[in-house]
């Protein structure tokens, strides 16, 4: 009777075990971005992030890549996506990889990874 209670005390630990260990990952939430133009280096791209205080508020399970505005720069941006002047949402996490170091130019901005594009609502401005 000890064994029956302790293997299903066993399979149930296992079971509550693998059950949290298979929570979804959180993922950046979509933030509204301008193309400004391609940066010194090839195929690096430099968004201007829209200065929003509800994207703030809508953190997805604390989501720590979550950028809050300003100027980055991202070398994977789709290519319907390039021209400059662009506005589309999307959901962007900081990249590891550094920036490219312009010579001519005094400020570096964050490097950044496109994760999705939010919508199909594109501008062209």
């Amino acid at each position: 009777m000890k064994s029956f209670l302790y293997t299903t005390l066993l399979y149930l630990f296992l079971a509550v075990l693998l059950t949290r260990c298979t929570e979804v990952a959180p993922e950046p939430v979509c933030i509204s971005a301008e193309v400004v133009g391609p940066d010194c280096d090839s195929g690096w791209y430099i968004l201007k992030l829209a200065e929003s205080t509800e994207a703030s508020g809508k953190l997805s399970n604390g989501y720590t890549g979550q950028l809050q505005g300003g100027y980055v720069t991202t070398n994977n941006l789709p290519e319907e996506l390039r021209q400059p002047g662009t506005a589309v949402g999307l959901a962007l996490e900081i990249y590891g990889e550094s920036a490219p170091r312009c010579v001519s130019v005094a400020v570096m901005y964050p490097a950044v990874q496109v994760k999705r594009v939010c919508g199909s609502t594109v501008t062209h401005l």
